[in-house]
């Protein structure tokens, strides 16, 4: 911590430098919310990272005065009729006018703030990248982070039952795909194993953001696979514009005969924010389509219908304090967050056969707890450097794995994680950030199925970000970034190790024509190994293997290059990536025959991979009405995406890399009422590696309808969701439990929200 603080303080003077702000070298935007020809009335307009925001007046007109030169993304969002996101260049002395035009949210080039130095619109990313809004996770919202991000592009899951499913990205998951609660790490142990859960809720985020492909460069080591940030509003980063707003929702769901209740609320008295939500959720076992095992019955007998020990109970309370101005703003939250799930399954199998037969083997459920605490505050400057931004995130983590009634396992996890970024603007035509992070962990196994010895790792940076205008349609980004990991084993000090790092990345953006845009990026990425691959040496039930780890493993160093292409009329919206990462060195595990404890050895290893794949998605407006008279809207949607991943020294495949897929849906809007419907397929995965089985390919039909209604100042949203319609037996080729656990069955979900 105190080297966190050292990091806060030091930018903290370098930023202070500039002065006295110069109102002559500011610029003025003013603009009109629309949607059609029609103003709006009723929507916020927010400036994004300058603490500004306005709402419009009756005319849907605003203005926003005072404004550092510069080029920021501006955002519009009513509950009536939608969001809307454009890119505005200020000048000194000039007024900048800008006409915001609301669309469905279906409809949307949403912003993005985890892919750069500042917030921008998707299709001006570098890399590519996906946004799950908040109004999208009332029908999206799974209990899990994994299950509600897996119909994004790219992006599959590691589903360990309805309790654990963590998200993996283009074939990339664990240590390698970072995890973010408002930009810091969450601080859990999901990395660690696939049965442990990821310390966040969905239901409450205001939005969800998925770069997809290497985040080294702004988030480290473990970024190497992309970035999942969930975003909430504990801290408020802007003042609202209503002195009391929030939500209160109930959920019922037919396939675990689940009962989930949430709420927020956000209240400001001058320039103090306070922010409180919560969340409970009770679900019993989930029902399937027939047998849990693959083939058949999983114990002689057994009834079909349901999955055992798949049960699910969660509870999160979070609180938030702000004290929030133009200048800036600075806030602290608390949040406590328990969880008891099963593991479906055969349980934690250590026994020999002998040694178990005849016995009734005890269900695993875990018991998890953690608390953490935020801090986070801005200092906003005109002149060359523009802010100074600093978060740190302290988590206490704790969960025991309890065999029956007995424990078998205590995880604990003590983690603090600091970042501070300045932003500035050399020129009108070249701007950047400059950065540190810092982070400890602490973890340690004790009981049974202590696979990885106590260990603490350290982790400190320092990265630079530019980004130059070469002409109005045409951009370069480049970035460097140092790192330093040191990782012990307190009771074998001789295995301490600690490893330096620099990894760069280059990237450009180019406006071809009013429609077209096309973006692309190059990076050199380092992985560090971690306390898991380095250490490991004992049963780890979850993976059915007894997991030996090296300690003399060498750094990953990833080769990766990402194409995409947005096109971006009016009536057709698209993108498609390409990519292809090479990793030299890469940390895998193998099966040596050798058997222990009744399970398997398998050793962390080194070889080199390759990864490379394609994602697209698409949409083209059948019937389009003026949005201002309510008229109907009709779209239909395509996405698709693949990966390939090789051990290219061995010619083989790895193992749980997910099968190519496809979806094809349609969404109709039309006033307040919203409807979609989506038939998605996964192919068969035969392209198996080593001791894997081929899983077969499935088909979901999901549909929704969504009716949104004004009764005074408050909205209600009934949301109508049907998922696995045609009750399909699915099961994901990425989930250790795909022969054991089948995802659920049909389901059918009402979800009331009201909004104030």
């Amino acid at each position: 911590m105190k080297n966190v603080w050292k990091i806060i303080g030091v930018s903290a003077a370098v930023a202070f430098a500039p002065g006295a702000p110069l109102s002559a070298q500011d610029g003025r935007i003013e603009g009109t919310v629309v949607v059609g020809q029609v103003p709006v009335d009723d929507a916020d307009v927010t400036l994004t990272g300058q603490g500004r925001r306005v709402r419009v007046d009756g005319s849907g007109r605003f203005a926003l005065e005072d404004v550092p030169p510069g080029i920021y993304a501006i955002e519009a969002e009513s509950p009536r009729w939608g969001r809307a996101v454009e890119s505005v260049r200020v000048i000194a002395g000039q007024t900048t006018r800008v006409v915001l035009s609301l669309e469905a949210v279906f409809h949307l080039d949403e912003m993005v703030v985890s892919a750069g130095a500042g917030a921008s619109r998707r299709t001006e990313a570098y890399q590519p990248a996906s946004v799950v809004t908040s109004r999208e996770l009332v029908a999206l919202g799974e209990a899990t982070l994994g299950e509600t991000l897996s119909r994004e592009p790219g992006v599959s899951s590691t589903y360990f039952g309805p309790g654990a499913s963590r998200p993996i990205i283009r074939g990339i998951g664990g240590d390698r795909v970072r995890v973010l609660e408002g930009g810091v790490g969450v601080g859990d142990a999901s990395s660690t194993s696939p049965d442990h859960a990821v310390g966040l809720e969905t239901r409450t985020a205001e939005r969800i953001e998925v770069i997809r492909g290497p985040a080294t460069l702004l988030y480290g080591s473990s970024a190497v696979g992309g970035v999942v940030n969930v975003l909430d509003g504990k801290i408020a980063r802007e003042p609202p514009t209503q002195t009391v707003s929030g939500f209160v929702e109930g959920l019922g769901g037919s396939v675990a005969d689940e009962r989930t209740g949430a709420a927020a609320i956000t209240a400001t008295a001058g320039p103090v924010v306070f922010h409180g939500s919560g969340l409970w959720r009770d679900a019993s076992d989930y029902s399937i389509p027939g047998f849990a095992e693959a083939g058949g019955p999983d114990e002689p007998g057994e009834e079909p219908g349901t999955l055992e020990n798949s049960a699910l109970e969660s509870r999160r309370g979070s609180l938030g304090l702000t004290y929030v101005s133009e200048g800036g703003f600075l806030g602290v939250a608390w949040t406590e967050q328990r969880s008891d799930y099963g593991i479906p399954g055969h349980g934690h199998e250590g026994e020999e056969p002998e040694e178990a037969e005849g016995e009734e083997e005890g269900a695993v459920t875990i018991d998890l707890n953690q608390s953490r605490f935020d801090l986070e505050g801005a200092l906003r400057f005109r002149g060359v450097i523009r802010n100074v931004k600093a978060r740190v995130g302290v988590s206490d983590y704790r969960h025991v794995e309890l065999e029956g009634d007995e424990i078998g396992t205590v995880f604990t996890n003590d983690f603090v994680e600091g970042r501070v970024e300045s932003e500035h603007e050399l020129s009108s035509r070249l701007r950047g950030a400059l950065g540190a992070q810092y982070a400890t962990r602490d973890f340690r196994a004790d009981g049974d199925e202590a696979f990885v010895p106590p260990s603490e790792t350290g982790t400190v940076a320092v990265f630079a970000y530019e980004e130059f205008e070469v002409s109005e349609p045409f951009r370069l980004e480049g970035g460097l970034r140092f790192e330093r990991q040191s990782a012990q084993q307190p009771a074998a000090r001789s295995l301490d190790r600690t490893d330096n790092a620099v990894s760069f990345s280059g990237g450009m953006s180019w406006d071809a024509t009013e429609h077209f845009s096309v973006s692309g990026s190059a990076s050199r990425s380092i992985k560090f190994p971690n306390a898991e691959e380095l250490f490991s040496n004992g049963p780890h039930a979850a993976t059915r293997a007894f997991e030996i780890g090296d300690p003399s493993l060498n750094k990953e160093v990833a080769l990766g290059v990402d194409i995409t292409g947005h096109v971006h009329g009016d009536r057709f919206r698209g993108s498609a990536s390409v990519f292809t990462t090479g990793f030299r060195d890469y940390i895998y595990e193998v099966g040596t025959g050798e058997v222990r404890d009744g399970l398997d050895v398998f050793e962390f290893v080194q070889g080199d991979a390759r990864f490379s794949g394609f994602e697209v998605e698409a949409s083209v407006d059948v019937v389009e009405s003026d949005a201002g008279a309510n008229g109907p809207h009709l779209s239909l949607e395509v996405m698709g995406d693949y990966v390939s991943a090789r051990l290219t020294d061995l010619d083989e495949s790895l193992p749980r890399i997910p099968p190519m897929r496809f979806s094809v849906g349609t969404n109709y809007r039309q006033g307040p009422l919203v409807m979609q419907g989506t038939v998605r397929r996964t192919t068969q995965q035969d392209d198996v590696g080593p001791l894997e089985s081929p899983t077969p390919g499935f088909t979901m039909i999901d549909a929704s309808a969504s009716y949104r209604f004004f009764t005074g100042s408050l909205f209600h949203d009934i949301t109508l969701v049907a998922n696995n319609l045609s009750n399909s037996e699915a099961r994901l080729h990425t989930s250790f439990l795909k022969d054991l656990a089948p995802l659920p069955g049909r389901e059918i979900r009402l979800v009331y929200r009201i909004n104030f």
